[in-house]
């Protein structure tokens, strides 16, 4: 994925390939928001489970990234469903916010809604289907 940076080259900002999602990072800033969570690494995929600080005792959300390079996708829903929503292009920042705001949901077993995400500013790059 690439972000700008602050290389100026011909007096025009560039951009640089700042490489996959940190989800070491994402679990960082999850937890400074309140919320449990811990990063999975198995050799099929790395994901990250969170729950309300002091709640439900199992993990009731899941979130990951796209193993496929060049499609920058996340998923993030609850942990038993079979669905999720979907976030282009992540970043850490927007991912851990959108976990928050699954985690935080008043049943969080449920997928968060379209204007869950826009109401908090986060329904931009999502897919809702």
């Amino acid at each position: 994925m690439s972000h700008p940076n602050a290389t100026i080259d011909d007096d025009h900002a560039t951009t640089q390939d700042v490489g996959e999602i940190d989800l070491q990072l994402v679990a960082q800033i999850v937890r400074r928001a309140g919320v449990d969570c811990q990063v999975d690494e198995t050799p099929a995929a790395t994901t990250l489970h969170a729950r309300k600080a002091m709640g439900d005792p199992a993990w009731t959300v899941i979130a990951g990234i796209s193993s496929d390079p060049s499609t920058p996708l996340a998923f993030i829903g609850p942990t038993d469903s079979t669905r999720t929503r979907l976030l282009r292009d992540p970043d850490e920042r927007r991912l851990a916010a959108l976990i928050v705001l699954q985690a935080q949901r008043d049943n969080p077993h449920e997928l968060l809604t379209h204007d869950e995400a826009t109401a908090s500013g986060l329904a931009d790059n999502m897919i809702w289907r």
